[in-house]
């Protein structure tokens, strides 16, 4: 009976050791499931496990059709056959086969084992779209410094209410409704986005509400149904029937041009500057093991209430400031330049909103 029942541990602990999931494999299953472009586990397992010569130039990785092989000051060190099937599993076991060889054989890469898997998620990520970041936490990934930091000023000149909003946090909306109620005799508006790297969508799309009656607000779409979502707007417009340009340049970016897209192409203002940054991409954030920092992965892309995409296009504003002044048309294009400080925005927006008047 002892010897029967010693044999029945010593087997359950096999299996248990084989059915064993290693933390890569649903690092891999998960980058795969959510990345917008079609992406294969051999490709994410080779980027990462290229990145140990980062940590140690003696260490390179060999890729061939059939195997891995690892060297070490020119010499193999370990060879893993590439698994018939593309499973993450497979390659998870083969990634933590090579991390533990690596750390084995390199000082170097030993002293460096406890931040091992950031590093190699680093590098494995640059092989996606330039969108797709690590981060060393989720407060990083989340922006939450720039969510809490003051981004938003408002003053009158003459009957023009300026507006400037640098990022939109958790207070956008609410300081947008203050400013209006404070220079309600305001006859027209001017919100300047140039400088604007983007922020919290939902506060954007708020913010874009409060400005329209009815509508598409911005859509997405991704490579699954699940990531299509549809923002639209209620039917309590502030500040009817009053002018209003919006002021861009090329680091306006993502939710802020959302918000200038949206009113553009509602016909509710008109936009004036260069062309925008073109950051139409939404990523899902993808936890490496506990406290190994946050991969964030492209799945989807903002939609303007026209159906255009606008990612790595940019928004064609209404009067380009690039170069000699033009007003747009359809078939012509306005680069993206940086021109947070310029007048010329200023100057050729209260003419827009003289016409407008």
């Amino acid at each position: 009976m002892k010897i029967w029942l010693f044999f029945v541990l010593i087997v359950f602990a096999f299996v248990s050791q084989a059915d064993e999931v290693s933390p890569w494999a649903n690092v891999y299953e998960q980058v795969k499931k959510a990345y917008v472009y079609d992406v294969q586990y051999d490709d994410l397992a080779v980027a990462a496990l290229k990145g140990l010569k980062k940590i140690d130039k003696d260490l390179t990785l060999g890729d061939d059709d059939k195997r891995l092989t690892l060297y070490y000051k020119g010499k193999v060190v370990k060879v893993e056959k590439k698994p018939q099937d593309d499973e993450p599993k497979d390659w998870g076991l083969i990634t933590d086969n090579m991390i533990a060889k690596a750390c084995e054989i390199s000082a170097k890469t030993e002293r460096k084992s406890f931040e091992i898997n950031s590093l190699l998620a680093k590098e494995m990520v640059k092989i996606l779209d330039k969108d797709s970041k690590f981060y060393g936490d989720l407060d990083e990934a989340n922006g939450i410094k720039i969510k809490n930091e003051r981004q938003f000023a408002a003053r009158m000149e003459d009957d023009i209410l300026y507006i400037k909003i640098g990022a939109f946090n958790k207070q956008t909306k609410n300081e947008m409704l203050e400013a209006l109620s404070e220079y309600a005799a305001a006859k027209a508006l001017i919100l300047d986005l140039r400088g604007s790297g983007g922020g919290m969508l939902g506060e954007a799309i708020e913010v874009a509400d409060l400005f329209l009656n009815e509508g598409i607000i911005a859509s997405t779409k991704g490579k699954n149904r699940a990531e299509e979502v549809y923002y639209l707007a209620d039917k309590n417009e502030l500040f009817a029937g009053k002018p209003m340009v919006i002021l861009v340049d090329g680091n306006t970016a993502s939710a802020a041009e959302v918000l200038a897209v949206a009113l553009q192409e509602q016909t509710r203002a008109k936009i004036v500057g260069t062309g925008t940054k073109g950051k139409g991409s939404i990523q899902k954030l993808i936890n490496i093991y506990p406290d190994n920092g946050v991969l964030a992965v492209t799945n989807a892309f903002f939609v303007t209430p026209s159906g255009a995409e606008f990612n790595q296009k940019g928004i064609i504003p209404d009067v380009c400031t690039f170069g000699e002044v033009k007003y747009m048309s359809d078939d012509k294009k306005c680069p993206a330049e940086g021109h947070e400080t310029s007048e010329i925005e200023l100057i050729e927006a209260k003419k827009m909103l003289n016409l407008l008047k």
